[in-house]
């Protein structure tokens, strides 16, 4: 999945593949809205004042935005290019080496795609959402002979 820049090939490595891009994206659509929200606080108070009901989802949104956030970046904001919502589309095993391990360390539960999304669903979960896991295994189709290899994370 991960592409280029057009210089050559790119670098898969801790601060970059495409579990990070695709939590990189949830991240800054929860931040941007949270903060329209505190952009627009004043209209939004009094909005909720008539919609109570609405507002209280919207809070839940903005609490599930605050915990997403720490529960990708439990060890603070690591991620610059994240708090940026910077487009980070290649890099080399020789681009400052250091840093990129010290960032794929601060969002550590990003790396592997399968813990990435095991942690980004339980928070889902945790806020009464509901998941819906695909069968990828077969594509176009049914054959009894094909079953799926168990996922597995750390």
């Amino acid at each position: 999945y991960r592409i280029g820049d057009g210089t050559g090939g790119t670098f898969v490595g801790p601060a970059n593949n495409c579990a990070q891009d695709s939590n990189q994206a949830l991240f800054a659509s929860l931040q941007s809205t949270g903060h329209s929200l505190r952009r627009h606080a004043d209209t939004l108070q009094a909005w909720a004042d008539q919609h109570p009901e609405q507002a209280a989802t919207l809070r839940q949104l903005t609490a599930f935005g605050q915990d997403l956030k720490r529960t990708l970046q439990p060890l603070g904001n690591l991620r610059p290019d994240w708090e940026r919502n910077e487009f980070n589309l290649g890099s080399s095993i020789e681009d400052e080496p250091i840093r990129n391990l010290i960032m794929g360390l601060g969002s550590w539960r990003t790396v592997l795609p399968r813990k990435a999304s095991d942690v980004v669903v339980h928070q889902f979960l945790h806020y009464g959402a509901a998941a819906w896991v695909l069968r990828t295994s077969q594509v176009g189709g049914h054959d009894p002979d094909i079953a799926p290899i168990a996922p597995m994370t750390f």
